[in-house]
């Protein structure tokens, strides 16, 4: 079950958006997301959040063709895109895009990796569409399959503590049962050798950032 979440952040031109959009049994602007979604002709299925980011033209719309709505007050514990992702996840989400989920404020980006990361969604496999990259975070277990041109960049980055296990094929620098301990640049920018590459690890949380070529964009995939 794939789950797009529009979110309040930068404008962002995501690699087969029309395909993602084509697959996608769920669509969910996280507030401010509801703008991108207007500009782009896309009509969510629910519009989620405290609504001071979406115009009123807008809500009214969005009641007239039954989007669902749901109205949080503006003093609340969570950030619209956490209620998204809560929202996605009571819905049985095993795959979810997030697109504009970052640009605008520092603090705002990183908190949005960061709960991306959190363990209550550890059932989901959640990818930042941005873009000239992609990132993903990866769990340990899973293994993940990386779709792209030979020659474009991947980061590696440990979340939580270290990763242990990881296991890398198909990059210009392969591991086998490495670790990779936090706040290492040992990760960063690896090379795809291939069209296809492989992540897996036995321990820990993944940051993969997947950064296109400039003549040609990959795919999102998560596989």
């Amino acid at each position: 079950m794939l789950t797009i979440i529009f979110a309040n952040g930068a404008p962002a031109d995501p690699p087969n958006l029309a395909g993602l959009l084509a697959t996608a049994t769920l669509i969910i602007a996280a507030d401010g997301g509801s703008n991108t979604c207007e500009r782009l002709g896309i009509l969510p299925n629910v519009l989620i959040g405290d609504l001071d980011s979406t115009a009123t033209a807008i809500v009214e719309k969005y009641l007239q063709k039954q989007v669902a709505i749901h109205r949080h007050p503006p003093r609340k514990d969570a950030t619209d895109l956490e209620l998204a992702l809560d929202f996605a996840l009571l819905q049985g989400a095993r795959q979810v895009v997030l697109i504009g989920g970052l640009g605008g404020r520092w603090d705002m980006s990183l908190a949005n990796i960061l709960l991306c990361a959190a363990e209550k969604y550890h059932s989901m496999h959640i990818s930042v569409a941005e873009t000239d990259c992609t990132m993903h975070l990866l769990h340990p277990g899973k293994p993940f399959t990386l779709r792209g041109l030979p020659g474009e960049r991947v980061s590696l980055l440990p979340l939580q503590g270290g990763i242990t296990g990881l296991t890398l094929q198909g990059f210009d620098y392969p591991l086998q049962a490495a670790s990779l301990s936090f706040g290492t640049t040992w990760g960063v920018s690896n090379v795809l050798h291939h069209q296809e590459a492989t992540i897996e690890f036995t321990g820990g949380l993944l940051l993969c950032v997947h950064l296109f070529a400039t003549s040609e964009k990959a795919e999102v995939s998560a596989s």
